[in-house]
């Protein structure tokens, strides 16, 4: 009984004493077993070998971003490669006749500097004709007029168009057969036929031209200004 009352008093004598080191840690006065105390937390929280910073959120990123400025290698423009001296080809197509001859006579004075080369020209052909005028009456009144002269080889146009109720009189491949028609009809009285250069390329036609890039770039810029109808494509020099 007597070893029971001793531990029941030891507790009680060891729960005052922590009790008054507690009371003693909440009126801001250090325990001898705590070195330091709170100056020695804030040593342990300042020391910079121990403190690792965690980057989160744009502030973060703007806060490791490097002071120095960030340099971006962006394509440089392509280089102009074209050389005066290089050879070219360029073929202008859907072409008439027409058209040919003014190619041609435009390059004349590069002379041998640039060479044509034409395909899909067809000759021309020459139409003696009276052109139309009033309608069908009129055409059948003109009909008349030649059968009177004795003019019987003849066909009045019916397809539309501008030649519409047009009298045809022939269609020949030289110049010199068309114009003797035009002279025959003439003494007969029949004073109204005319001379129509047809063009049979129906725009089939197509020039290639070759040369140095300085002298055929600048000619096909020339012709396409010129040229409403016409085309551009490359095409092999050589």
């Amino acid at each position: 009984m007597q070893i029971l009352r001793t531990f029941f008093y030891l507790l009680l004598a060891i729960n005052i004493v922590l009790t008054l080191f507690s009371g003693l840690g909440l009126a801001g006065v250090q325990a001898p077993w705590q070195a330091g105390g709170e100056a020695e937390r804030l040593k342990r929280q300042l020391s910079a070998e121990k403190i690792i910073l965690l980057n989160t959120g744009p502030a973060a990123s703007l806060a490791s971003a490097s002071p120095q400025p960030v340099l971006v290698n962006a394509p440089a423009p392509a280089a102009v490669t074209s050389n005066p001296d290089a050879a070219a080809c360029v073929a202008l197509k859907h072409l008439g006749a027409d058209d040919v001859t003014q190619i041609t006579t435009i390059a004349s004075p590069l002379g041998e500097a640039v060479k044509l080369k034409a395909s899909g020209v067809l000759p021309s052909s020459y139409w003696v004709n009276i052109p139309p005028g009033g309608g069908k009456d009129g055409a059948a009144r003109r009909g008349e007029i030649l059968a009177k002269a004795g003019i019987t080889d003849y066909i009045i146009v019916r397809e539309a168009g501008p030649n519409q109720f047009a009298i045809s009189l022939g269609l020949f491949r030289s110049e010199e057969a068309a114009k003797r028609l035009i002279e025959q009809l003439q003494k007969k009285n029949v004073k109204t036929a005319r001379i129509t250069v047809r063009d049979n390329t129906n725009f089939a036609a197509r020039v290639e031209v070759r040369g140095s890039a300085g002298k055929v770039l600048p000619l096909v810029e020339d012709l396409m200004s010129r040229l409403k109808e016409a085309q551009r494509e490359d095409c092999q020099p050589g």
